[in-house]
């Protein structure tokens, strides 16, 4: 504030010493002129140094004020950012172990998959061997019956060719009283 006044006391003697020098006038008219001219730039100054002296401090304190709360804000800021960074490099060095980890459970679960579609390959296997197992003894019973019914067709037409051979061989008068004497028995 010091610097501030002497700053204008030194404007004002420069411009009462131009104004001098421009209106040469007589000692005595000079001399009160003077007298009025530095009791107005007294009291020009210490109007302006009542009012700096007033508003400069509130001024500058609620610019101090503004200042310490940006200070403060940044400080708030730049400790959040320094606790994201600390987060940051917290993770990029988990990182490595986080990556190990999914590849580890990634692993195991390729190995469950894998367990499980042998588990499920051996279902289908067993269920495909027991319906060709099944098939197999349907097609068995199926060529069984087919024999059965074959080599009775054969024993019946071998049985046949012997009875025409019997009977073209022997008598068939007697062949008919021989039947005539069961029927007969039946009856009784």
């Amino acid at each position: 504030m010091g610097r501030v006044l002497c700053l204008f006391l030194l404007a004002g003697f420069s411009l009462l010493h131009g104004q001098q020098a421009a209106k040469p006038e007589t000692a005595q008219q000079e001399d009160e002129n003077l007298i009025w001219k530095i009791a107005n730039f007294a009291i020009f100054t210490g109007g302006i140094g009542y009012v700096i002296w007033k508003y400069a401090p509130a001024f500058f304190n609620a610019r101090s004020a503004d200042i310490q709360r940006a200070i403060k804000e940044a400080t708030g800021l730049k400790m959040d950012a320094d606790l994201r960074y600390s987060e940051i490099d917290r993770k990029m060095a988990d990182l490595n172990s986080e990556v190990a980890k999914l590849r580890a459970e990634s692993q195991a679960e390729m190995e469950r998959e894998y367990e499980r579609m042998k588990a499920h390959t051996r279902e289908e296997i067993a269920y495909i061997e027991r319906g060709a197992l099944s098939e197999i003894d349907a097609l068995r019973g199926e060529g069984a019956d087919k024999l059965r019914v074959h080599a009775t067709h054969q024993a019946l037409a071998l049985a046949e060719e012997q009875l025409r051979e019997r009977l073209a061989a022997s008598d068939q008068k007697d062949l008919v009283g021989d039947f005539l004497k069961l029927v007969a028995r039946g009856r009784n």
